[in-house]
């Protein structure tokens, strides 16, 4: 056994209930039944660090939503400053908060054009998910409720919510699940392969 990074940290335990009590997202779980996580415990700049202390670059950034590294601290700062004033608040009908308006009003003022509004939410599978469903909406309202189709391609990888997962075009994860891909049209992939 290791030393874990953090002394007061069974390894062992923690090992444990990842593998008997999370759900992971396109695990193979014959493998994992017998092998369990890696169980990363830290972060610092673009490396990680496993329960053991091994090092990894983490080179896609959590899931490509920590672009400016981990342990960040002015970023940290930030975070513990909002959470002791208002941990969250709902933007659901006519709800808002000052962050949610505050930061709408700059990514706006860098947006092209007349593209001034946004929309939050809490990652890209449900961005992806919005994005199809504002779009149905859009048309329906025009009266072209058969304007549905949605261009995909194949090997691209869209997210894990219901919608978002049946446009990703890794189709050896559809086995298994009847996903709504009535409307998607899946394309090639923009690579080249060697020539044998």
């Amino acid at each position: 056994m290791h030393k874990s990074l953090n002394p007061n940290q069974d390894l062992e335990l923690t090992w444990r209930n990842d593998k008997n009590h999370v759900i992971h997202p396109y695990a193979n779980f014959e493998n994992f039944s017998k092998e369990g996580s890696t169980v990363y415990a830290k972060g610092h700049r673009h490396f990680i660090y496993d329960q053991q202390g091994q090092k990894y670059l983490d080179g896609i950034a959590g899931l490509w939503c920590v672009n400016i590294g981990h342990g960040n601290e002015e970023l940290a700062a930030h975070i513990g400053e909002q959470a002791r004033n208002l941990a969250y608040y709902n933007t659901f009908e006519d709800s808002t908060s000052p962050s949610a308006a505050n930061l709408a009003a700059k990514l706006a003022s860098l947006c092209p054009g007349t593209l001034n509004h946004v929309f939050f939410g809490t990652g890209g599978s449900m961005a992806n998910d919005t994005a199809i469903k504002m779009v149905h909406y859009y048309f329906n309202m025009l009266g072209k409720p058969k304007k549905k189709k949605i261009l995909s391609r194949n090997l691209g990888y869209h997210g894990s919510t219901y919608l978002a997962h049946a446009l990703t075009g890794i189709a050896s994860t559809h086995i298994g699940f009847d996903l709504p891909k009535d409307d998607i049209t899946y394309l090639s992939y923009p690579l080249s392969l060697p020539k044998t």
